[in-house]
Parts: C-alpha cells; structure tokens; sequence
C-alpha cells in the first residue's frame, strides 16, 4: 500500500494543479496567491471527476475491445501474427497523424481552450505509445488491469489543463444568473478562492474578486444554491 501511497499523492497533486492553472489561468488569477498548496487536491477534485466521467467510461468499454488484440499479438504462434502487427503498425501511423494538427493547434491558434483540443489529439497517439505498460508491472501485475489504468492515469494527466481552461470558457459565457446578498449581479460566477468570490465582468472582460466578509447570501442559476460567507470553497 505504501508504494501505491508514494505515487498517488504526487500525481493527485500534480493534476490538480493542472486543472487549477487551466481553470484559474483563463482568467489570469494565480490561484496559489488565494489558497494554499494543500487545499489544491481538494478544490479540483470535484471538478475534475465531472470533467472525466465519460472519458473514463468510454476507455473501460474501449479495452474491452482492444485488450484481446493484445493478447493476439503476443502470441507468436498464432496465425493472426502478421494481422495483428500490420493493425498496429497502422494504428501507429494514425497516431502520428494525430500529432501534425495537435502541434499546429498548440502554436497557432490563441486561448485556454485550444490545450483540450490538443489534449483530445493527443490521447490516440499517447495511448499507443504506452502498449502494454510494462513500466508499472511492479505496481499491477495482471495485464488487462495494467494497461487501463495506466491509459485513465496519462489521460487524465494530459487532459487537465484543458479542462480546467474549458470550464472556465463555459463559466463565463454561462447564461445563468446570480444574486449576491439579494441583488442580481450582472456579472457570471466563477468560484470561491480561500476567502474570495470571483465573478466574472464579460463587459469589462476582468475579474471582480469580493471578500467573504462582504458575501451574506449567494443564489446561483436557475437551479438556485444559497451559501453564506461561511462557504468558501473553490469551485471551477
């Protein structure tokens, strides 16, 4: 357990800031000046699993298919030998493609939303690379098992700061409506920092940041949520 321990703490970290910095960076806030380096995992965390859900199922359903070719191919007496390497040598290909307009993506176009564009071209070409992830054997022996974990984890990794940026993008063209302290603010939500709400001005195009202490009651959307001062959680 102690090993799993060693490795799941620094990459829950690390993902979770790439998530934060996506999120917040969109809107040019350096999170780690409104809460601490040890409330990072806890904040992103929510966000992070509703941004994975779907991407995760359609991985699990997607080795259910890909893992027998795998199997297939180690076996060097079987027939479907040459089959199996010239699919491989072809999906290979495809996922060099894949990199081409990733590459031009990432330095040509502008805003947070372009790293999940590349994060989703990414993926083929990342998954491919990592085969049968021989790397972790020592953490997970059975193969089947190995491979899709480690596919969910180097996912999950590259996919973070493109969500975070996405979300972002959807919380400020958001279409609902919020009330701070009875009043309807024209302004959209973006979450609470430490002991900050952060609002988004779209007409001004800048961040309104009010102190907790100055925040009674907060009604968000159509699907109405009260808070009081006393929450300050960080939301993305």
């Amino acid at each position: 357990m102690q090993k799993y321990l060693t490795f799941i703490a620094p990459y829950g970290l690390l993902v979770s800031l790439l998530y934060m910095f996506g999120y917040w960076g969109e809107v040019r806030i350096n999170i780690l000046e409104y809460i601490a380096l040890g409330d990072v995992v806890k904040n992103a965390l929510y966000p992070l699993l509703y941004s994975s859900i779907f991407l995760i199922l359609g991985m699990i359903i997607g080795n259910l298919f890909i893992f027998p070719m795998r199997m297939a191919s180690a076996d060097s007496g079987s027939p479907k030998l040459q089959n199996t390497k010239y699919k491989w040598i072809i999906l290979s290909v495809i996922g060099i493609v894949f990199l081409v307009p990733a590459l031009y993506i990432s330095l040509f176009e502008t805003g947070g939303y372009r790293w999940h564009k590349v994060a989703m071209l990414v993926s083929l070409p990342l998954v491919l690379l990592i085969g049968r992830a021989e790397f972790a054997r020592g953490y997970i022996a059975d193969a089947d098992k190995r491979v899709l974990v480690v596919n969910i984890l180097c996912v999950f990794l590259v996919h973070a700061y493109g969500w975070g940026a996405r979300n972002a993008i959807s919380a400020k063209n958001s279409s609902d409506t919020i009330e701070v302290n009875g009043k309807t603010s024209e302004h959209k939500y973006l979450g609470w920092a430490g002991d900050f709400l952060f609002l988004w001005d779209g007409k001004n195009e800048k961040v309104v940041i009010k102190s907790k202490s100055t925040i009674e009651t907060l009604v968000l959307g159509s699907n109405s949520r009260k808070s009081n001062s006393n929450d300050s959680k960080t939301q993305g």
